[in-house]
């Protein structure tokens, strides 16, 4: 008797220790920013490397993606990915110039779609991408040299009319649309029917200048990606200049090749670097906070990181171009 209460002992013993193992291997397969034992702030939560990541591989939307496209998509179906929105509802947009369309992932309800045309224009080279709070979709084609509105069900509504000379980033704020205007460095606002409103911005390397614009967020202030000045612009609503932040240089809390950008609910400003191969969380006021990321193929690497945005839950969206993927982490508070 005492030697089989001694062996339900061990075996208990055992199975705590067991679990005691997975629970720790579990925290440690974790990748976050800053590692331990600093506190947490950014945590890995997902790649998408293929539609198997999404289990939609086998649908209606993905077989049609195979015979448009000739290829398997559940191995290669982004081609050039540059631009990345995600709607309220956690849907992600994905402008994909190689592709010519924009790819629409549905996590929630593994679903694909995407969109190839509007009216009577086939997309050649969709770069930008804004969600409003209706649920339509902005899309800036920079070789087309127009910027497309569509419903909440991908249908094309209009395009707005504007003599554009390369549009790239777009944002929303306040029932505002704002447009780079790369070719014509500056950041051209609309409403969100397409009417213009004002513009700001000139060619140069002073304040309220800018040399190639390539996108903007829209939160406490409009920041600016001010690509060949290797810098961040932050204005009011109105394009009125505040401040900006950063310069050339591979060290951190410098821009080599500043791509995109986006802010969660603290206000904290992500920057992606193509040459860098990171994203930097800089405070609202421009002071590094950290780095996140490396060059490579595993999971927190990049290769080339281009488009990034954020949801209200502070999930992040990150295109990693090169990889033709998509890394999701989260800002944890």
């Amino acid at each position: 008797m005492i030697f089989f209460k001694l062996h339900i002992n061990c075996i208990a013993v055992a199975i705590i220790f067991l679990f005691s193992c997975q629970s720790l291997a579990q925290t440690q397969q974790q990748l976050v920013w800053p590692p331990p034992p600093q506190k947490a702030r950014i945590q890995h939560l997902q790649t998408i490397s293929s539609l198997k990541d999404i289990g939609a591989e086998e649908g209606f939307f993905s077989k049609l993606f195979n015979f448009i496209f000739g290829t398997e998509s559940s191995d290669r179906w982004l081609e050039q990915p540059v631009g990345i929105a995600v709607s309220n509802n956690q849907i992600i947009y994905i402008a994909d110039p190689g592709a010519k369309c924009v790819h629409i992932l549905d996590l929630k309800n593994s679903n694909y779609d995407f969109i190839e045309r509007a009216d009577n224009h086939t997309l050649i080279s969709p770069v930008g991408i804004a969600i409003d709070s209706k649920g339509r979709i902005f899309v800036s084609d920079s070789q087309l040299k127009k910027v497309f509105i569509f419903d909440n069900n991908h249908k094309p509504l209009s395009n707005i009319n504007y003599e554009f000379i390369r549009p790239t980033g777009l944002a929303i704020k306040d029932n505002k649309l704002y447009v780079t205007d790369s070719g014509n460095h500056s950041v051209i606002v609309f409403d969100l029917n397409g009417k213009y409103i004002s513009s700001f911005g000139k060619r140069g390397s002073g304040t309220s200048e800018f040399n190639y614009p390539v996108h903007l967020t829209a939160s406490n202030s409009i920041f600016v990606v001010d690509a060949m000045n290797h810098r961040i612009q932050a204005f009011d609503n109105d394009g009125s200049y505040r401040f900006s932040f950063g310069r050339v240089g591979n060290l951190a809390g410098h821009f080599a090749h500043p791509k995109s950008i986006a802010t969660d609910s603290d206000g904290n400003v992500y920057v992606t670097d193509a040459l860098m191969d990171n994203f930097q969380i800089f405070n609202n006021r421009g002071d590094l906070l950290l780095v996140v990321g490396s060059k490579g193929i595993e999971k927190g690497e990049f290769m080339s990181p281009s488009g990034i945005a954020i949801d209200r839950q502070d999930n992040i969206y990150l295109v990693d171009s090169l990889n033709k993927r998509i890394q999701i982490f989260k800002y944890l508070k």
